[in-house]
């Protein structure tokens, strides 16, 4: 049986390759009872889900993943609990979708640049209805025979520092805690891990941040240590999951040990946003 809390999972309404309502019917097959799907700059697989859970056993907490950058790094900002019908928040989120959009359009452009002829409807056809991004564009280059797999794409193409690559419109992470507090959410910092700089915990603390994800799949049982530890030195609350896309791995819903009280404690640090 898989761990029943699982506080970080997409959807291909972002980056992910499943159905939301695949997500939950896996969930209700494997005993998963607390679930967020936290798309990328997206929350309409909730949208869409709103029907589909009724009356099912499962919880399924409104989340969200937002892009965020300062002090030339980026930072991923979990939302949990926002208010989905917020105005401020919505109308942010449609903007992110509009620049995706443009991003997408003009990573095209410097792949045709390079000789690629890859067009922008070809895109659009893969993306179909989720927010567009990289993995899109990617996953374009391999149908059309450019590459032959996502890492070639990346490698090649669309990574860093690669030919074809164009920088995101990011949020600070003071503007996405300030949204997600002003849709009466709670604000995780993501996977801090793999990002390597810690010592910023105490500016993020000042600007409303009220926890970490300990729990990760690149996080090893030391490092879910240290950041348990670390939320409880500053008094904020740990989260976790599996961060599951289904893109480049098996079904990860459900293979982190996250503890039920992480769930317990996002909902007594909602009830002050409330």
């Amino acid at each position: 049986m898989k761990n029943p809390v699982d506080l970080h999972v997409h959807t291909n309404c972002s980056d992910g390759l499943l159905w939301p309502e695949a997500v939950i019917d896996f969930c209700l097959k494997n005993g998963i009872k607390y679930l967020s799907i936290t798309d990328h700059d997206t929350v309409q697989a909730h949208t869409i889900l709103s029907n589909y859970v009724a009356n099912k056993d499962i919880t399924l907490v409104p989340g969200v993943e937002l892009s965020t950058s300062w002090k030339s790094t980026d930072f991923h900002i979990l939302g949990y609990f926002i208010d989905l019908d917020n105005r401020d928040f919505k109308k942010k989120i449609d903007f992110f979708r509009q620049q995706r959009f443009k991003r997408g359009e003009a990573i095209v452009k410097k792949l045709n640049e390079l000789g690629i002829d890859l067009s922008m409807e070809t895109v659009k056809k893969v993306a179909g209805q989720s927010v567009m991004g990289r993995p899109h564009v990617a996953d374009a280059l391999v149908k059309e025979e450019y590459v032959l797999t996502l890492d070639e794409a990346f490698a090649r193409y669309l990574g860093y520092h690669a030919p074809a690559y164009v920088p995101k419109k990011y949020l600070t992470p003071q503007e996405a805690i300030d949204l997600i507090h002003n849709s009466r959410g709670v604000a995780i910092w993501a996977h801090p891990g793999p990002v390597g700089k810690d010592y910023f915990i105490e500016d993020f603390i000042a600007m409303g941040l009220d926890g970490i994800e300990a729990f990760h799949p690149l996080h090893d049982m030391r490092a879910s240590r240290h950041y348990i530890d670390l939320a409880k030195r500053y008094d904020i609350i740990y989260t976790g999951g599996s961060d599951c896309h289904a893109r480049r791995e098996r079904i990860l819903i459900g293979t982190q040990k996250v503890p039920h009280k992480c769930y317990k404690n996002l909902l007594k640090v909602k009830e002050k946003y409330q």
